[in-house]
């Protein structure tokens, strides 16, 4: 804006700007960073023209020669975190890629085109944050025959322990961590098989009150001679919980300000 001297309500080249900015932003995924390429992966440049459209290129700086920029490496950063292509919503300007394609520029130079622009929103998103009480953490390991069926026994002594205490997420790390808490949907990940001979078992729990929550870890700690045999490896860390809420304010209510340290 400050370099083509455009205004802030030109919605058409604030829309495509920002896409411009959107590409940037997590530096080395447009240039393959999402595919495995195993190099040095160069940064990426954006050539803005007059009108806000862009072309996204790479540095091919000694120190970072690798990676690549295509149609594929773009699209994939192009709807990252985008929920509503139609309606990309930015404090600066409502972005609209549902019409927009990517041409082949010349190697490693991808342009974006189509971008249209809309009427920024009249509200302003707002994260809070608030003290959240106290997580508390426990981890052990099991290996050997029936190393799985040791690590759930014994998330199942926590839980019977802490029940009606606080709510519980026990994970078998390596096993099915990323579905689901394995206490809360052990049916459904059951049924997805598996005998495992080395399982890392991690317990977690949130309360107001940090001794309430230092109940894990002293359960956990006690698998060491009092639980399933051969756990080993126990790490606890209990830890001060921020938390967080989203909400839509009107514009009006908030005075922007900067300054500038030199």
């Amino acid at each position: 804006m400050a370099h083509y001297g455009f205004a802030w309500d030109d919605w058409e080249f604030l829309g495509r700007a920002t896409m411009a900015g959107h590409l940037l932003e997590c530096g080395a995924q447009v240039c393959g960073g999402y595919f495995a390429d195993p190099e040095n992966i160069g940064f990426p440049v954006a050539e803005v023209a007059a009108d806000g459209q862009c072309t996204i290129g790479k540095a091919d700086a000694d120190f970072a020669p690798g990676g690549l920029v295509t149609r594929r490496t773009v699209t994939e950063q192009l709807l990252y975190e985008v929920h509503d292509p139609a309606a990309y919503l930015t404090p600066d300007v409502v972005a609209d890629i549902s019409q927009a394609w990517l041409e082949e520029a010349w190697l490693d130079r991808i342009a974006l085109r189509g971008v249209r622009g809309h009427a920024r929103p009249d509200t302003l998103k707002v994260n809070v944050f608030y003290e959240g009480g106290w997580l508390a953490e426990g981890e052990i390991s099991y290996a050997g025959p029936n190393a799985e069926a040791r690590a759930r026994l014994a998330a199942e002594i926590v839980a019977k322990r802490l029940a009606g205490v606080m709510e519980l997420r026990a994970d078998l790390i390596g096993v099915r961590s990323v579905f689901a808490s394995d206490l809360a949907a052990r049916p459904a990940l059951h049924a997805m098989g598996g005998e495992h001979a080395d399982v890392r078992l991690r317990i977690a729990g949130a309360h107001a009150d940090k001794a309430t929550a230092q109940r894990i870890n002293q359960e956990v700690l006690a698998f060491y001679t009092c639980g399933p045999a051969g756990g080993g490896g126990v790490r606890t860390a209990p830890r001060a919980r921020l938390n967080s809420v989203s909400c839509l304010v009107p514009r009006e209510m908030v005075q922007d300000r900067h300054e500038v340290l030199l």
